[in-house]
């Protein structure tokens, strides 16, 4: 299903004038947060994380989609926006993904209030 959405918006060409850049969210475990609230934890194995929900975001990524977007639940009490885990070894190191990163609504500077910075500035740079 995430290939076909990729290749729904992005066509064969990204230069067509009818395609329009895919951009597959939320990475990662963003179904998984307690109580279903968006900014809660998920804890989720490493097991369960890379049989369940990697799969779809690598099915989507090898079809070709240029862009993704983080997620706000925290994975294991890391904010997904910057967990070195799935957005550097993962996404970038593993899977060699080159593409656009974009952040979930206002979840780079809500990295201050998680204490994972002190300010957004320094937010932005941990992402």
């Amino acid at each position: 299903m995430a290939r076909a959405y990729v290749r729904g918006y992005q066509g064969k060409n990204l230069s067509d004038k009818e395609s329009i850049a895919a951009c597959v969210k939320h990475f990662v475990g963003y179904g998984a947060a307690e109580g279903g609230r968006d900014y809660n934890t998920a804890e989720i194995s490493e097991h369960t994380l890379r049989e369940v929900y990697l799969p779809p975001f690598y099915a989507a990524l090898r079809e070709g989609s240029v862009s993704l977007m983080s997620s706000f639940n925290a994975i294991n009490g890391l904010p997904a926006t910057a967990n070195p885990f799935t957005l550097t070894g993962i996404l970038r190191n593993e899977w060699g993904f080159p593409g656009l990163v974009v952040s979930d609504w206002t979840s780079v500077g809500e990295l201050v209030g998680h204490g994972i910075v002190r300010d957004k500035a320094g937010a932005a740079q941990k992402r």
